[in-house]
């Protein structure tokens, strides 16, 4: 045998240093015993490698239970290796290696203290200088460097010292980069690499969780992004782990996803600086959040799909508490991302849609591992609720409901917790949501349903809830409620109930109000109406109570203040808002911290504010709070934004290379920006009230900028002509669409060219006016309109809406006011011929005038906005624990929807404003353009392909249905011809608008006046045969471009009277008695039913109607009954109906 070879020594060194690496443990033995042989000075090297197979043979064979012999003889390696380490001068790998084993040994036995004592004080300088610029260490020794860091790091995470384990962990970051390339080589590289990233991970999440260390800033995501690195490089070799266990890990793989995905969700819910580390600098705050979501989407996706990969379908007695604990963190985090906090372009490709459809896949998915998770049906109905999914929202409601109950008795009956079903404070949470959204976008039948809903939790409180009594406050049923053929409500007795928030607590009282406030607008049971009512105020108040902490909730006091003006309590409701407008004491906006989330909230209430102080006529102080619904963002860029250069108007496609600076309203949902343009409606009425429809109709055109911006370009073209140059026709049917030229700018405004022809423009996003009145004819001719139509003839036409209101102060105040102190009400109306040659003037009604002139009568009813309470409601608050839901958002094609029926309204508006101002031509254009609009809605309900919806039905969260609209539409025709003096024109209208919708309130008024006035023989029928020629047309000749008034017999169809004549009244025919008393039956019968209908139980000008008609059938009590709520309900009208700021809940 020979001696000591060198080149043997160095290849079998070579050799063991492979073998260790790869995990050839069995050849380790014999390449020691070579070594020894060759290279007997290696006595360290040798030495360690030795402990080190001993160790890891003592691992391999350690039984499950009890002591494992070959452990507790590993304690002999101790000695020897402390005395190599202090004899090894020459080789500092040797040394280094030696440390590692004996520590190794110390941690095998469960000394970790020890073990931390043998390791180097400091592993990471002592590597650096085996492992630098010049040389490099073998890959055992970086092993070893990774398998100290991981013992010593552990071993001060068990003594309680996060911080130092954390800084430890922190320093082999630069090794396991270094060693990245080689781990598909080496398996004991991949085994400790995994084993340090694990523990990392795992003290970083406590740390994080329990803000134990101070160092939780720029490096907390350092240990899960080396992880994920890992896993990546990984990913493409056929040894990587997909699931599972590491060798010798406390945790399954996914369990770091788990805590990644955790850790990032727990710096997105709670707003904390995203650390960048390893990221690189970004140029602002819109790109980082860009990475932020692009690494939260993907951990989420890692996660998820190992997590379904290894979880089993539960047995009947088990949960799915993993599961659950997902779909917790995924709905905590898309509250947030979809929520007020981040911007739509934060959120990358598919934005708050694409987050929400992606969750919907998530909680699907998860569904099939679970079984009936309340968990997961609550989150599918706050989800889908967001998206405006309400046919599915409601549906996965019902499911939990169904399941919540029935688990509920079951505990009820046998005392054992079932640990997934929903707590109590869940399950309230849910339910005041539902009720709310039932309210607001659900019309009637979403009213009825929330009703039974908001009873059975009403009874369900004054049971339960500690702070309110048994009794209740409507004394409602505490033995139970049944929906359907179930008993919904049982004495649940749990201790459970003790731990809902007393927030939650207001907030289920404030939905039960809400409910019960929309069921009084809604009801056909009038004399449970102010039950309703009652009750709604109790339940609100209840929620204001201060034991509840809620005594400043914005929401609750504008449902309050909302029934206490539809009561008449106009001086309780001016308090209630003023309480709700006063600063508030706690400024934390940790429940909703959107931008400009208060207000935004506020919106409604100035507007509120402003309709309670016309219903008391202080029409100034009304102005200055619909400016306050302004002002209170500041300077209105803030609101509104604003747009590179001057302002000035120019060409579209120069606006379109300008860029928009981000605003308040780019941030709101459609109801919110609704909200907004109720408000400019409102103070467009104000100034009509105070100065005149002459001056309104100058602040139109800011109204059509104010649209324009909220809402941009509508999606359904339309084309409206011009003033008509010929005699309009006068049938009910008679369209604008071949006359020409443009209308707008006659006498009040200047004329404006144009060298284009368009359809809508769109939004210009010019600063909106601050002015409190709108620009005047000096002002106006250069301020480009930010809406425009076309005529035939390629000219421009500018269009303004209606007025719902003929708000004039002689309108309040000498209007029905004045009919009302005349004892009685008959021989109110002037013989025909004064109906011919006495229009109305700018809407105002003299005391004489007013009470005998009946078309004034109806057009005093045609401003009133009676659109249907049950119209959906611009509101946004949302309930809050945990998180705020974020807004319900419609889907593109039912916003476009949405939004065409807000610009139908606001065309009529303006036509309501040019009918005051006798500017009819103008008028007629406006609704022409409100016209089109509708027809173009109803082409498209009826070429939708699935069959969902139709034009005689509401579409949820959308608002009226198309033939409402054409209701309003053809009732604004009729306001047109009475003011025209053309009554018989306007019944036709009346009818028309009532074959699309039979409850229309202004039509019924409308029509009813007509029939009562043919009753009393004020109004005649006209001949049959009209005369040859139709005199001259007052417009025609005041025209200076018309060179001939037009005179063609047959112009006109043959039976209706002439258009607009100033001449002598047609031939008359008198009307059998029969006939008479049909006319006024029929009057009756649609007044006493509007009268009864959430539609019209407010009505002034409709009960003062049926108090004429009982009168003419003399019912003088009935009369007196009728007209004495008719006094009540005028004393306490404002300038718009109480729906115009949005009731039914936020």
């Amino acid at each position: 045998m020979g001696g000591p070879d060198r080149s043997k020594a160095a290849k079998y060194i070579q050799q063991l240093d492979q073998a260790q690496c790869s995990g050839d443990w069995e050849a380790v033995p014999n390449l020691v015993r070579k070594i020894r042989k060759h290279a007997p000075a290696r006595a360290c090297l040798t030495l360690a490698a030795k402990a080190t197979h001993a160790v890891q043979e003592a691992i391999r064979h350690r039984p499950s239970t009890g002591t494992n012999p070959e452990i507790t003889s590993l304690v002999q390696y101790v000695p020897p290796l402390i005395g190599a380490i202090d004899e090894e001068h020459n080789h500092p790998e040797d040394v280094f290696q030696a440390q590692v084993a004996l520590g190794w040994v110390h941690w095998v036995l469960s000394e970790p203290e020890l073990a931390a004592l043998r390791l180097p004080k400091n592993i990471e300088g002592d590597f650096s200088l085996l492992d630098g610029t010049s040389k490099q260490s073998s890959g055992w020794t970086r092993i070893c460097a990774l398998k100290a860091i991981y013992i010593k790091g552990v071993a001060l995470e068990k003594s309680r010292s996060i911080g130092d384990a954390i800084e430890v962990f922190e320093s082999g970051m630069p090794i396991v980069s270094a060693t990245a390339s080689e781990l598909k080589k080496a398996s004991e590289l991949r085994k400790w690499t995994e084993l340090l990233l694990t523990k990392f991970c795992l003290i970083t999440s406590h740390s994080i969780k329990s803000n134990s260390s101070p160092r939780m800033e720029a490096e907390t995501l350092v240990a899960f992004r080396a992880w994920a690195d890992f896993w990546e490089r990984l990913a493409s070799s056929s040894t990587a782990a997909i699931g599972g266990y590491a060798t010798e890990a406390d945790v399954p793989r996914r369990h770091i996803w788990k805590e990644y995905y955790a850790t990032l969700s727990f710096i997105v819910q709670g707003d904390l600086p995203y650390p960048t580390t390893a990221l690189g600098a970004t140029s602002n705050n819109h790109g980082m959040r860009v990475i932020q979501r692009g690494e939260l989407a993907r951990v989420e996706a890692r996660y998820e799909s190992l997590l379904l990969k290894e979880a089993h379908f539960p047995k009947a007695e088990q949960s799915s508490e993993e599961i659950e604990e997902l779909v917790e963190l995924v709905l905590g985090n898309w509250a947030v991302l979809c929520g007020g906090c981040w911007d739509e372009h934060d959120l990358g490709s598919g934005g708050r849609v694409g987050i929400s459809r992606g969750v919907l896949e998530i909680l699907y998915r998860a569904a099939t591992k679970t079984f009936h998770s309340t968990q997961i049906l609550r989150g599918l109905f706050t989800v889908h609720l967001a998206l405006a999914d309400f046919e599915l929202a409601f549906k996965a409601f019902d499911t939990y409901f169904e399941i919540v109950n029935k688990g509920k008795q079951r505990v009820q009956k046998t005392g054992e917790p079932e640990h997934a079903l929903d707590s109590n404070e869940d399950v309230l949470v849910t339910a005041s949501k539902c009720i709310r959204a039932l309210c607001q976008f659900g019309g009637h039948a979403g009213a009825e349903k929330a009703k039974k809903l908001a009873h059975f939790f009403e009874a369900w409180l004054e049971q339960h809830d500690p702070s309110h009594g048994r009794e209740g406050v409507a004394n409602g049923n505490t033995n139970g409620v049944s929906i359907g053929n179930q008993k919904l409500l049982e004495n649940d007795t749990t201790a459970e109930t003790s731990t809902v928030s007393p927030r939650v607590y207001a907030h289920t009282w404030r939905a039960i109000g809400i409910s019960n406030a929309q069921w009084a607008r809604l009801t056909p049971d009038a004399k449970s109406r102010p039950e309703y009512q009652n009750k709604a105020i109790a339940n609100l108040r209840t929620a204001l109570k201060p034991e509840y902490g809620c005594t400043d909730d914005v929401d609750t006091l504008f449902e309050l203040a909302l029934v206490l003006s539809e009561r008449r309590q106009l001086g309780e409701a001016i308090q209630v808002v003023g309480a709700a407008l006063a600063p508030q004491r706690n400024t934390d906006q940790a429940t909703n911290p959107a931008k400009f989330a208060r207000e935004r909230s506020l919106i409604r209430l100035w507007h509120l504010l402003a309709l309670l102080l016309s219903a008391k006529e202080q029409f100034t102080e009304a102005s200055h709070a619909c400016e306050g619904a302004f002002k209170q963002f500041g300077d209105l860029k803030v609101l509104f934004g604003e747009r590179e250069g001057d302002g000035n108007y120019q060409s579209e496609h120069l606006n379109g290379m300008q860029e928009k600076h981000s605003a308040a309203i780019d941030d709101m949902d459609d109801y919110e920006k609704e909200a907004i343009l109720e408000v400019k409606m409102t103070q467009l009425l104000l100034i009509e009230v105070q100065d005149g429809p002459d001056v309104a109709v100058n602040g139109t055109e800011e109204l059509l900028s104010l649209y324009s911006r909220l809402f941009g370009q509508t999606q359904t073209p339309f084309v409206v002509p011009g003033k008509s140059q010929q005699i309009p026709p006068t049938t009910g049917t008679s369209t604008l669409r071949s006359v020409k030229g443009s209308i707008f700018g006659r006498s009040k405004r200047s004329n404006r060219d144009a060298s284009a022809a368009t359809t809508f423009a769109s939004s210009t996003a010019e600063n909106i006016s601050t002015a409190s009145r709108p620009p005047t004819s000096q002002t106006m001719a250069s301020v480009a309109p930010k809406i425009q139509v076309t005529g035939e003839s390629g000219t421009p036409t500018k269009l303004t809406r209606r007025s719902q209101h003929p708000s004039t102060k002689s309108a309040k105040g000498d209007g029905l006011a004045h009919k009302l102190s005349h004892a009685s009400i008959r021989h109110k109306s002037i013989p025909a011929s004064k109906v011919a040659s006495n229009p109305a003037s700018d809407g105002e009604i003299s005391p004489t005038k007013a009470t005998h002139s009946t078309p004034q009568q109806v057009q005093v009813q045609g401003a009133l906005p009676k659109y249907n309470a049950q119209g959906i409601n611009p509101s946004t608050s949302y309930s809050l624990l945990p998180f705020s839901s974020p807004a319900t958002r419609l889907p593109p094609n039912v916003s476009r929807r949405h939004r065409i029926g807000i610009l139908v309204r606001v065309w009529l508006l303006i036509a309501g404003f040019y009918r005051r101002a006798e500017q009819y031509e103008d008028a007629k254009v406006s609704i022409e353009a409100a016209s089109e609009l509708v027809e173009g809605l109803e082409i498209d309900i009826l070429s939708n392909d699935s069959g969902q919806l139709l034009v005689d039905a509401r579409e949820w969260g959308v608002g009226k249905s198309v033939e409402e609209l054409w209701a309003d539409v053809w009732s604004e025709r009729g306001q047109v011809s009475l003011a025209e003096s053309w009554p018989f024109v306007a019944l036709s209208h009346f009818e028309a608008a009532l074959t699309h919708f039979p409850d229309h309130p202004a039509a019924i008024v409308g029509l009813s006046n007509i029939l009562l006035d043919i009753f009393s023989e004020v109004l005649v029928y006209p001949s049959s045969i009209p005369t040859i020629a139709p005199p001259p047309s007052p417009s025609a000749s005041q025209t200076s471009h018309k060179s001939s008034t037009h005179t063609s017999t047959t112009s006109t169809p043959l039976g209706l009277p002439p258009p607009t004549s100033a001449g002598p009244a047609p031939a008359t025919t008198k009307l059998a008695l029969f006939d008479r008393l049909a006319a006024r039956d029929r009057a009756h019968g649609l007044l006493d039913r509007l009268t009864k209908l959430g539609v019209g139980w407010n009505d002034s000008e409709a009960w003062f109607g049926l108090a004429r008609a009982y009168e003419d059938a003399k019912m003088e009590g009935k009369a007196k009954e009728a007209l004495w709520w008719c006094v009540q309900l005028e004393e306490a009208r404002g300038v718009r109906g109480w729906d115009a700021v949005g009731g039914g809940g936020p």
